[in-house]
């Protein structure tokens, strides 16, 4: 196939927001968290809360047990990652299983 548009990859670990409810807890304005096309990001904490985010990139968040995060208005440019398919080598074998089914290299 060709060339795909990337949605943005979003990763939200279960002691960030393991349910639906817990998720609109912790995002105090849903339409102020702003991900472009391609951009990923990868919550993980219990005590993490997000007002207003604009990412154009990549960005994970890690809390540990005990600590707290606020993020009230955030923006991040950066690089970000980049999702390289595997060739039908690795498909075929050449790859560690975990990335034959997901299909892609993160870099």
């Amino acid at each position: 196939g060709g060339a795909q548009e990337m949605w943005p990859a979003v990763v939200l670990w279960p002691d960030f927001a393991p349910c639906l409810s817990q998720l609109r807890r912790k995002l105090g304005s849903p339409t102020a968290v702003k991900l472009a096309s391609g951009s990923s990001l990868e919550i993980r904490g219990q005590d993490v809360y997000i007002d207003a985010l604009d990412l154009c990139g990549a960005l994970e968040i890690r809390v540990v047990s005990g600590a707290s995060l606020h993020v009230k208005g955030l923006s991040v440019r950066n690089r970000g990652h980049e999702f390289v398919a595997l060739s039908s080598e690795e498909q075929g074998g050449d790859a560690a299983e975990e990335l034959r089914i997901r299909g892609y290299r993160l870099f």
